[in-house]
């Protein structure tokens, strides 16, 4: 993965910039408030502090690569990720390709391990940002994409990507005309008998019911009992606590099954599936609080309102049920959309100006 990402920007760098490597000011920023908390871990002497560096240097690669490349289409290549994406599932669920993500193929509930299923709630949040209405590339990507989510059967990004689909299809001077009321009715009316037929994943139909009743969603529950459990016996000084111990931190909870004594126990965890404790345990209740103030920063930056309500959603519920938002460099591009559309775009003008001049 290093040596892909290195070989991208090194073709970046020389392709675009001719040996000019351009780093926004903002990631120098990141960089220095992030290096005294890796220091941090350092001091402290994980045994394998490459767990979590290799994320932090991924994400930066990928990120100057993203601000150095000219004129990627990124619509385009998410639109291939796509599909890419859901080829790569229907081929390892039917056997024809080695899973190279976990030891078995399928999980529990048939659930089918693979790549990062991210690329439709990244396509919604570029429409939402650039105020995109709902047109055939996205209702045939949403196709593609049912493929994936329904293979792995994974709630929150079909909640995620389902929140972000339904911002960019509400528009109040559209949704009373017969033309939408008959294109949601008939969507509506597939889903349930979809639903309902022997070929939805058992997954799937075990899930759905908590897409309107999150809280009662086993799942969530664990996720919320763990956090509490992780807070309640966590054995972290004051000064831990506020700027926490860098990386590498594991938690221990205990689990009770009230239903199948034989089933508790303890679970240990390089991290819970809580991306808001990921990162109060590497920097304490400082960097909880600059993590916050960064993404309302973010949300000010955003133009519209269906966009900020996208974004809050991405990052809520992503961080709320994963550690994802961190450990998967592909999310970078929400705020390389936010904060360089911004910039190139004022550049742009610019030099139309100097040319009309």
């Amino acid at each position: 993965m290093a040596l892909c990402l290195v070989v991208l920007l090194f073709g970046a760098w020389v392709a675009t910039k001719k040996g000019k490597l351009e780093v926004p000011h903002y990631v120098i920023v990141v960089a220095c408030f992030y290096i005294p908390f890796l220091i941090l871990g350092l001091i402290h002497e994980y045994p394998n502090p490459t767990i979590d560096i290799k994320f932090q240097f991924y994400g930066l690669i990928f990120y100057l690569f993203l601000v150095n490349v000219k004129d990627l289409k990124i619509l385009r290549v998410l639109f291939i990720l796509n599909a890419v994406v859901a080829i790569v599932y229907i081929l390892s669920y039917l056997g024809f390709v080695p899973s190279l993500w976990n030891i078995d193929t399928t999980g529990k509930g048939g659930r089918v391990y693979g790549p990062a299923i991210i690329p439709i709630v990244l396509i919604g949040f570029y429409y939402l940002y650039n105020r995109m209405s709902f047109d055939l590339p996205l209702a045939v990507s949403w196709v593609i994409a049912l493929i994936y989510l329904f293979l792995t059967s994974n709630l929150m990004n079909l909640v995620t990507a389902g929140v972000l689909l339904l911002l960019i299809v509400i528009n109040v001077s559209k949704i009373f005309k017969p033309v939408f009321i008959l294109g949601f009715s008939l969507m509506i009316v597939v889903s349930i008998a979809f639903f309902n037929s022997k070929y939805a994943p058992e997954a799937i139909k075990e899930k759905l019911p908590y897409v309107l009743k999150p809280w009662e969603y086993d799942s969530l529950k664990i996720r919320i009992q763990d956090l509490n459990t992780a807070l309640l016996t966590e054995n972290f000084t004051w000064s831990e606590k506020l700027i926490g111990k860098g990386f590498g931190v594991t938690t221990t909870v205990y689990r009770e099954n009230k239903i199948a004594q034989f089933f508790s126990g303890k679970f240990t965890f390089l991290e819970i599936d809580n991306g808001f404790y990921y990162v109060y345990h590497r920097g304490g209740f400082l960097l909880l609080f600059i993590f916050l103030i960064a993404h309302i920063y973010l949300v000010f930056k955003i133009p519209s309102m269906k966009a900020k309500l996208g974004f809050i959603a991405l990052v809520l519920f992503t961080n709320l049920l994963s550690i994802h938002y961190f450990t998967n460099m592909f999310y970078l591009i929400v705020p390389f959309l936010i904060l360089e559309t911004e910039i190139r775009s004022k550049k742009q003008l610019s030099k139309s100006i100097s040319n009309e001049e």
